[in-house]
């Protein structure tokens, strides 16, 4: 990561090469539907992308629909670790000098019963 601390995604600008429209494409065209465990629920996944717009330290965390931790099959929450880090357009975001800095992002997605239903923030 590049000096300067890290600041949340939407105070920067951060962005990616495509916008919202080139990332839901490539969840909902690379993801694969898994019918079996625990698979209803919320996957997010928290990560950082630096002033180069290199991604990394990735955190993933699998909730129910009622905020509760769960463990959500590991097939689901691998895949979408797996799309999240091959994500690689990313668009540094900026401070008020105009200076690229690092910056935190996270995904947060719906699923139903194996299914990606929704893709948060849009």
């Amino acid at each position: 990561m590049c000096g300067g601390g890290l600041q949340p995604y939407y105070r920067t600008g951060l962005s990616y090469e495509g916008e919202f429209y080139a990332i839901k494409k490539h969840f909902k065209t690379n993801y694969k539907a898994i019918n079996t465990g625990e698979n209803s629920g919320i996957v997010k996944i928290r990560f950082h992308v630096n002033c180069k717009g290199e991604t990394g330290n990735y955190k993933l965390e699998a909730y129910s629909f009622d905020y509760e931790l769960i463990e959500m099959n590991s097939e689901i929450t691998n895949q979408f670790l797996e799309l999240t880090k091959g994500l690689k357009k990313w668009i540094p975001g900026k401070d008020e000098a105009g200076e690229a800095v690092n910056s935190h992002k996270f995904f947060a997605f719906k699923i139903v019963e194996g299914q990606l239903t929704e893709i948060l923030p849009k």
